[in-house]
């Protein structure tokens, strides 16, 4: 499990800078969607939910570094809206390509309520009916996963050992 966390820490770097500085110049439906999010979901659903949760943290870490919100509260945003959503996957029957879609609008409805609940509890004045903007997003996040998803499986595919018998 070693190697992934020093790959998660220069990806997470350029997502992060991609975020900040590229994204918001182009919207989709009004929005600009959370890369750092989606890879970490997909890497969660192809490697497991304890790499998931890692990459969700890494993630945070950087998306609060280019964001005004304290430190912190991405990570934990992030973590929860990828965390649950693999959790419960696990119930889903075996369709990966439908459930990766669900599991992108689930998590990303996950992480926008945890994100703004915690910055009410720090005092920043967030209302919730701005939630309800945040909707074209659910739909952006679905639809982007699954192309995400695709790129990140082939890549792991290409660069991990294959299994030798004699």
């Amino acid at each position: 499990m070693g190697a992934p966390i020093y790959l998660a820490i220069p990806v997470m770097l350029v997502l992060g800078v991609a975020q900040a500085s590229i994204l918001p110049r182009f919207p989709i439906l009004g929005v600009s969607p959370q890369l750092l999010f989606l890879v970490a979901l997909a890497w969660g659903d192809i490697r497991g939910l304890e790499e998931g949760l890692i990459w969700a943290f890494i993630a945070g870490l950087f998306a609060d570094l280019f964001s005004l919100a304290p430190l912190g509260i991405s990570s934990l945003a992030f973590m929860a809206g990828v965390g649950l959503p693999l959790f419960f996957s696990r119930l889903l029957p075996p369709n990966r390509r439908l459930i990766i879609v669900l599991m992108a609008a689930a998590g990303t409805v996950i992480y926008l309520a945890c994100y703004m609940v915690t910055l009410r509890i720090f005092g920043y004045g967030v209302s919730f009916g701005g939630l309800v903007e945040l909707l074209p997003l659910v739909g952006l996040h679905a639809v982007l996963i699954f192309p995400i998803h695709l790129f990140l499986s082939t890549i792991l595919r290409a660069f991990q050992p294959r299994r030798v018998e004699l």
